[in-house]
C-alpha cells in the first residue's frame, strides 16, 4: 500500500553496477569487500529533527522501510557491507533526509572472496556460471546423433542416394528397420518358435506324472512299513536302561556321613564331666642334674658355650652355609619308623635303606621286615601296591612296596620288599604310553605343565623349576612315552635333570652344573663337614677329556650355538649335541655349560657321616666344603644313601670334585 508522501521507486530491469575496484582475476564479484570501517554497534542512532529514530541493519542485502516516514526523501543511501534499513516505531513527517549513511560495525573483515565457509548465503551470480545441466539452444549444426530428422539441404551435400529416395530394400540400410519376412533365411534372437513338442526344451515346463520314481523328502509314509521307515525326527522312545551321565539321582547313602552340626538330643540322665586338654609342655632343654658334663675342650677365650641337649637347631637362613662344630662326641637319637598308607598301621621293619643319585627320578628303597609282616604289604586284591611311610630322624619319604621276596632259614624267616618313590606312578608300568607335543607356542617351564595333565586337566603334580627358561616354537616337541619320560626329555635339553621330593607330589628341576666347576672358588657352600662328623672316606680320581669346546644345535627350527670355556683357546672340541628342544641361546649356552663342565681331573668322594640334626639327610645337588687332610675341598653331592638298622642310622655321600 503506498504511503502518502514517500516516494519509492522500484529498481528498473537493468541496473548499473559501479565498480570502485578493478576486476578480480577469478571472475567473482564481491560486493563491499573493501570497505572496513571501525566497529560500532549494529545499532546506528541517528539525529534528525525529530525525536531520535533507530536504525537496524538487518540481513540480506535489500533495504527495508518498516515505519510510515511522510515527506521524507532519501537522496543518498550508502550502506557498505550491503545490509537493510529498517526505521521502526517512527513517524517522520515532513522531514528530508539527505546526507550519507554509512553503517560502522568496528569489524575486521577480511576479503569475502578469500573466506571459506562450508554453509554461507549464497548469491545470486549470473556472469561466469557453469553448471552441468542447463536449456541447451538449438544448433543442429555440428550435432551427430544415431537417429535424427533430416535436414533437406540439397545445396553442398554429397550422398549416394538421389534427390529423391526410391524404394529399394535390397540396398537400404539402417540400423533399425522393418525387417523383411524370409522365413528360409532371416535369424532373430526373439521369434515366434515353431511348436515343436518332442524337440522343446525349456528351463521350466510342465512335468509330466512319474509315479513309480518320484520321491519327497517329506511324504505320507505307508503305514504298513513303519519298522523301517527312517526320519531325521521322531518320536522317541524312553530307554532307561544302561544310561549313564555326569548328574543322576543320586542313591540315599546314610552310613559315614559327618556333619558339623546335628540335631541335638536331650542329655540321659547322670553326671557329665568336660575335660579340657591340658596344653603342651615344651621339653626342658637340660635334665634336671646338679652335675656339669663338657662334651668339648676347654674353650681358650674363658666362654662356657652351653648347647641345649633337647632342642634341634632351626634351618639357618637362605645363603647361609649350615657349618657342624667340632665336638668330641656327637650325640645322635635316631628315630626310624614304617606306617601303611592311609591307615596309618605301624610296619614292623628290621633295617631299611633309601638312594637317590643324579640318574634317578624317584627314591630307591629296601627293606627287611619280619614274616609276620606279609599281610600289611602284600597287595593282595589291590589294584596297585601298598603305599608306605618310612620315617628317618624326622625325614619322610612316601614309597611303594613294589616287589616282595621271602627268605627262611632254620628258626628265622623275613621278608623282603623294595620299591621307588612316590612319582614312580608317573611312570611304567603304572602310567601309559601318550604321545606328547605342542601345537602352539610354549615355554619349557609351561610345556612340563602341560605334559601333568590329561586332557587338559592337572594330575596334582607340581614342578619347582630351577632353570633359565626358554621359547619353544609350536610343533619342536614330539616325545611318545610315560609322563616322566617327557618332563626328562625337556629337562635334559639343557642340562637339567630331575629331584623328586621325598614325600610331596613335586619335582624340582634343576642344573646338573648350578655353577660352572672353574667359578666355583666364588661359591658359598650348602654344608660345611668337618673331618671328625665323618666316619669314613673315601676318594677316586678320575681322568676326562679336557673340552673347551662344544657345539650346541636344534633341528628343524632351532639354533646352533658354540660354547667355549672362557679363558682358553678353544681348541678341543667335544662332540656335538644336537637336541630338537634347543631353540633358543639360554638353552644352548646350558647344555653346552653341562657338557664342558663334566671334563678335566676329577675325585669321586664317598663321605659316610650320621644323620645329624644339623645337616638332616643332604640330597643331591648341594654343595658340601669337606676336609681332605690339610686341604678344604668343595664339591658337588651326587648321590645320597641312607642306611637305617637300628640303632644305627647313617647317609652316605657321594660328593663329586676336581683336582
Amino acid at each position: 500500500m503506498p504511503v502518502p508522501g514517500v516516494s519509492i521507486q522500484i529498481g528498473p530491469p537493468l541496473v548499473n553496477l559501479l565498480f570502485d575496484q578493478s576486476a578480480a582475476t577469478d571472475a567473482d564479484l564481491v560486493f563491499g569487500a573493501g570497505f572496513v570501517a571501525p566497529r560500532d554497534d549494529v545499532t546506528v542512532l541517528a539525529s534528525l529533527p525529530l525525536p531520535v529514530v533507530t536504525i537496524k541493519f538487518i540481513p540480506p542485502a535489500r533495504a527495508e522501510l518498516l515505519a510510515e516516514l511522510p515527506a521524507l526523501t532519501v537522496s543518498t543511501l550508502l550502506l557498505r557491507p550491503s545490509v537493510p534499513l529498517s526505521v521502526v516505531g517512527a513517524s517522520l513527517p515532513g522531514v528530508v533526509f539527505s546526507g550519507e549513511v554509512r553503517y560502522y560495525s568496528r569489524t575486521q573483515r577480511p576479503t569475502v572472496g578469500q573466506t571459506e565457509h562450508l554453509w554461507q548465503v549464497a548469491k545470486q551470480a549470473e556472469d561466469g556460471s557453469t553448471q552441468g545441466q542447463q536449456d541447451a539452444a538449438s544448433t543442429p549444426a555440428g550435432w551427430n546423433a544415431f537417429w535424427r530428422r533430416t535436414l533437406s539441404l540439397p545445396q553442398g551435400i554429397a550422398h549416394k542416394l538421389p534427390p529423391v529416395l526410391a524404394a529399394a530394400p535390397e540396398q537400404r540400410d539402417a540400423r533399425h528397420q522393418d525387417a523383411t519376412r524370409l522365413q528360409d533365411l532371416t535369424r532373430f534372437a526373439h521369434q515366434d518358435a515353431t511348436r515343436f513338442e518332442v524337440a522343446r526344451q525349456g528351463l521350466f515346463q510342465n512335468a509330466g506324472p512319474l509315479r513309480d520314481a518320484t520321491q519327497f523328502r517329506h511324504q505320507d509314509g505307508d503305514r504298513s512299513k513303519r519298522a523301517g521307515r527312517v526320519a531325521p525326527w521322531q518320536t522317541a522312545i524312553l530307554v532307561t536302561r544302561g544310561q549313564g551321565s555326569d548328574f543322576q539321582s543320586a542313591q540315599p547313602e546314610l552310613r559315614g556321613w559327618r556333619g558339623r552340626y546335628q540335631e541335638a538330643v536331650p542329655p540321659p540322665p547322670g553326671i557329665s564331666r568336660w575335660v579340657v586338654p591340658e596344653p603342651p609342655v615344651p621339653q626342658p632343654c637340660y635334665t634336671p642334674s646338679p652335675h656339669l658334663l663338657f662334651a668339648a675342650l676347654t674353650a681358650t677365650d674363658g666362654h662356657l658355650l652351653l648347647l641345649c641337649e633337647n632342642h634341634t637347631d632351626p634351618p639357618p637362613p637362605d645363603g647361609e652355609p649350615v657349618v657342624v662344630p667340632v665336638r668330641r662326641v656327637y650325640f645322635v637319637i635316631n628315630d626310624v619308623t614304617l606306617h601303611r598308607v592311609p591307615d596309618g598301621t605301624p610296619v614292623p621293619v628290621f633295617n631299611l635303606s633309601l638312594s637317590l643319585d643324579a640318574a634317578s627320578w624317584a627314591w630307591g628303597f629296601d627293606a627287611v621286615l619280619p614274616a609276620k609282616a606279609e599281610s600289611l604289604v602284600a597287595p593282595g586284591t589291590a589294584s596297585g601296591p601298598v603305599e608306605l611311610v618310612a620315617s628317618v630322624n624326622g625325614t619322610t619319604f612316601r614309597v611303594l612296596a613294589e616287589n616282595i621276596s621271602r627268605e627262611r632259614i632254620f628258626g628265622d624267616a623275613s621278608i623282603r620288599i623294595s620299591g621307588r618313590g612316590r612319582n614312580a606312578v608317573l611312570a611304567a608300568p603304572y602310567a601309559p604310553v601318550m604321545t606328547f607335543s605342542n601345537t602352539e607356542g610354549r615355554t619349557a617351564r609351561q610345556l612340563m605343565d602341560d605334559v601333568l595333565t590329561v586332557n587338559g586337566i592337572p594330575l596334582g603334580w607340581m614342578v619347582d623349576w630351577g632353570l633359565t627358561d626358554w621359547n619353544i616354537p609350536a610343533g619342536v616337541f614330539a616325545r611318545q612315552g610315560t609322563w616322566i619320560e617327557a618332563l626328562t626329555a625337556i629337562a635334559g635339553a639343557a642340562g637339567g635333570y630331575l629331584i623328586p621330593h621325598p614325600s610331596d607330589q613335586s619335582i624340582r628341576v634343576r642344573h646338573r652344573y648350578p655353577v660352572a666347576p672353574w667359578e666355583w672358588n666364588t661359591l658359598t657352600p650348602d654344608f660345611v663337614l668337618p673331618v671328625d662328623a665323618v666316619a669314613r672316606e673315601s676318594l677316586r680320581w678320575l681322568e676326562k677329556p679336557a673340552y673347551n669346546r662344544v657345539f650346541v644345535s636344534g633341528q628343524d627350527v632351532g639354533v646352533l650355538g658354540q660354547v667355549t670355556r672362557a679363558g682358553t683357546a678353544g681348541d678341543v672340541l667335544a662332540p656335538m649335541v644336537v637336541d630338537a628342544l634347543i631353540t633358543e641361546a639360554a638353552a644352548a649356552r646350558q647344555r653346552g655349560i653341562a657338557v664342558l663342565a663334566d671334563t678335566g681331573h676329577q675325585i669321586e668322594v664317598s663321605l659316610r657321616l650320621p644323620v645329624l640334626a644339623e645337616t638332616g639327610i643332604i640330597e643331591p645337588g648341594a654343595f658340601v666344603e669337606y676336609q681332605d687332610g690339610s686341604v678344604t675341598r668343595l664339591g658337588l653331592v651326587r648321590s645320597t644313601q641312607i642306611e637305617a638298622g637300628m640303632p644305627e642310622v647313617w647317609q652316605t655321600l657321594g660328593v663329586q670334585g676336581y683336582a
